[in-house]
């Protein structure tokens, strides 16, 4: 559906493939060179991207994206291999959990070696910006990623560095190999793993008061980084001195009583409809999910656009920013409404 694709010529796109069969607009070209399951799970992938592709810093992320079926399919995922790579070798790495039931990361799995595929411009701001300071990284699961590439493509290690690595078992710590490698060459680099499945939440998110620096990067699910800044902030540390990248969408806060409230959602899908209630504390993707249903959805995020779909009647909130919808007809992104008022939505 045109609805679901974010400009016209991605909607016109399959002609044009059928005479530059790579061609995606605002895109690059990247050839697999490697696929790898690093640990469980984890699938770790090397490609070898165009020429014309501007390179990156560490700590940024790309789009990737793949056809399937005829219809562009499109996740957000961080780089994880050294800039120095990319610079030698056109090289850039990525490392990410296969989960079975999605919708992009099996495609992903599926590839081969030397398959093509298009990625975006690396972009974002979470980088590390101030070597010559002491600097704390705290990484919980795929958020160790783009702290793994900032640390990769350090040169010039200036002053203490430490990286704290939060996992459910050593076994299932992706690029530990690599950091423990790096530990071994640059004494100014200090590598601490705390397992989850024996070291406590309240044990870890103690001990950090044994952590004192200057700066702290952190990267994770949304409800740890959201723990963790609050510890630093108990221990004096200001926000100015905290930097934070998170996988998953932070939410807009609604209050206790809001979020006890349900709203009545009555989904329409291939002739037959679906009555739920739902939170407004979740998403409409959640509920329909929640509901028995199962509506098209990539990233989660917002970014894809592949859980678009038309709200008939109805008020949502965009979880992102708080906006409110109109309560007539348009088009909504299903991972990031959230229900305000009774809603008629078409899957």
């Amino acid at each position: 559906m045109l609805g679901n694709q974010p400009a016209f010529i991605l909607y016109i796109l399959p002609l044009i493939n059928v005479l530059w069969p790579d061609y995606l607009p605002n895109a690059f070209s990247a050839k697999v060179i490697s696929l790898e399951q690093k640990a469980q799970g984890m699938l770790y992938i090397k490609l070898k991207v165009s020429k014309r592709w501007p390179g990156f810093s560490g700590g940024q992320h790309i789009d990737l994206f793949l056809i399937n079926n005829g219809r562009i399919v499109t996740r957000t995922f961080s780089l994880c291999s050294p800039v120095s790579r990319w610079q030698s070798h056109r090289e850039i790495h990525l490392c990410c959990k296969v989960q079975h039931n999605g919708s992009f990361t099996p495609l992903l799995a599926g590839l081969t070696v030397n398959d093509r595929l298009n990625v975006s411009k690396a972009r974002g701001d979470f980088v590390w910006a101030n070597s010559q300071q002491s600097t704390t990284f705290i990484a919980a699961g795929s958020g160790i990623t783009p702290i793994a590439a900032m640390l990769l493509s350090q040169r010039h290690w200036l002053a203490p560095v430490t990286l704290i690595y939060r996992v459910k078992t050593a076994e299932n710590a992706a690029l530990l190999p690599e950091l423990q490698a790096l530990a071994k060459q640059h004494k100014q680099f200090s590598l601490f793993i705390s397992d989850s499945a024996v070291e406590s939440a309240e044990r870890f998110i103690d001990s950090l008061a044994h952590f004192q620096s200057d700066q702290y990067y952190l990267c994770g699910p949304p409800a740890f980084m959201q723990i963790v800044r609050h510890q630093l902030n108990m221990f004096n540390i200001q926000d100015d001195c905290i930097f934070q990248e998170q996988f998953g969408l932070s939410v807009i806060r609604v209050d206790e009583k809001n979020a006890e409230d349900l709203v009545l959602a009555t989904f329409f899908h291939a002739g037959t409809n679906r009555v739920a209630h739902i939170a407004k504390g979740v998403s409409l993707l959640q509920g329909a999910e929640d509901s028995g249903l199962s509506p098209r959805f990539a990233c989660r995020m917002g970014v894809c656009f592949q859980c678009v779909c038309q709200k008939v009647t109805g008020q949502v909130r965009d979880m992102r920013t708080g906006v409110l919808s109109g309560h007539g007809e348009e088009q909504i992104q299903l991972c990031v409404s959230q229900p305000v008022t009774e809603l008629v939505v078409k899957l």
